[in-house]
């Protein structure tokens, strides 16, 4: 019974902490006002006809590769004249479809974290519930045992989160960078050879994920020919990133089963585990009395 009145309480109060902007302390999964959507606000009011927006570098919100592109965007119309907002406006779409998918990508961590903490509340509203209403004392070192191995869990959880992100979407990342770069940067007034330096294509050759390769080898016959033969790529680009997008969605995919096996690993080790050793010190300790 005295589970059933924690385990709302619990809930009610942690989505009130997410949705709240408290004073006293900073809300780190509230996602308002977060670099990208700064960006996306400038991006927005943002007027090529009114030079003195062109602002110096460094001001604004640095967000992934999006703020680079677009100081140097600015850093040319600053010294050549010339308007890009086309360029800006592609960059704008890219950055929505970006935020978007890392909206997603929380809302599964926070899941994940979500069931991780109603299992240590179920737990311990056990245990408490089952301390106060039998009369039996138990060590306190054993419920410090259990406390810290549920915490060794809740510890592990980032680490492994932020392991397979990277293993399934860092290569995508550095592609998107790329492409994105080279997009909206297709009409100013560079040579291929710097617009490749400055989408950072020879990083390409760090892209091992295999379901990757495809996309890696058609850019790279991109780059050759537009080296070789110059004329617009544009085409091109826009195709491989069509490309890239269907991948990322499977990636996620992937990554989204991924995070369940590797929730119920954790909880059947370090959650599940800590309730049935509690069951068992309880069991011993009645016995021991009869």
């Amino acid at each position: 019974m005295f589970s059933y009145i924690i385990y709302p309480l619990f809930i009610f109060s942690l989505v009130y902490w997410i949705e709240s902007k408290p004073i006293v302390m900073t809300n780190p999964l509230n996602l308002k006002r977060s670099a990208a959507e700064e960006l996306e606000d400038w991006l927005k009011r943002f007027n090529w006809g009114n030079r003195q927006e062109l602002q110096a570098p460094g001001r604004l919100p640095i967000y992934k590769f999006y703020t680079e592109v677009v100081e140097i965007l600015l850093s040319l119309a600053r010294k050549m004249g010339g308007s890009y907002q086309d360029s800006l406006l592609f960059l704008r779409e890219g950055l929505q479809a970006d935020r978007q998918f890392e909206k997603k990508l929380k809302e599964i961590v926070l899941g994940t974290w979500l069931q991780m903490g109603m299992m240590v509340v179920l737990t311990w509203s056990f245990i408490l519930g089952a301390l106060f209403l039998v009369d039996v004392k138990i060590s306190i070192m054993k419920l410090v045992l259990i406390a810290l191995w549920q915490g060794i869990g809740l510890c592990l959880l980032p680490l492994v989160v932020s392991y397979f992100r990277k293993k399934f979407f860092g290569d995508i990342g550095k592609l998107w960078k790329m492409l994105y770069v080279l997009r909206s940067l297709i009409k100013v007034p560079l040579s291929r050879t710097e617009i490749l330096t400055i989408a950072g294509v020879a990083e390409i050759k760090t892209i091992q994920q295999k379901s990757l390769i495809h996309i890696v080898d058609k850019l790279k016959e991109t780059c050759q020919k537009a080296l070789q033969m110059g004329g617009s790529y544009e085409e091109e680009v826009l195709t491989l990133m069509s490309e890239l997008r269907f991948q990322e969605k499977w990636h996620f995919e992937l990554f989204e089963k991924r995070l369940m096996v590797i929730k119920l690993g954790l909880m059947s080790i370090f959650f599940l585990p800590s309730y049935l050793a509690f069951i068992f010190l309880l069991l011993g300790d009645l016995l021991t009395l009869m």
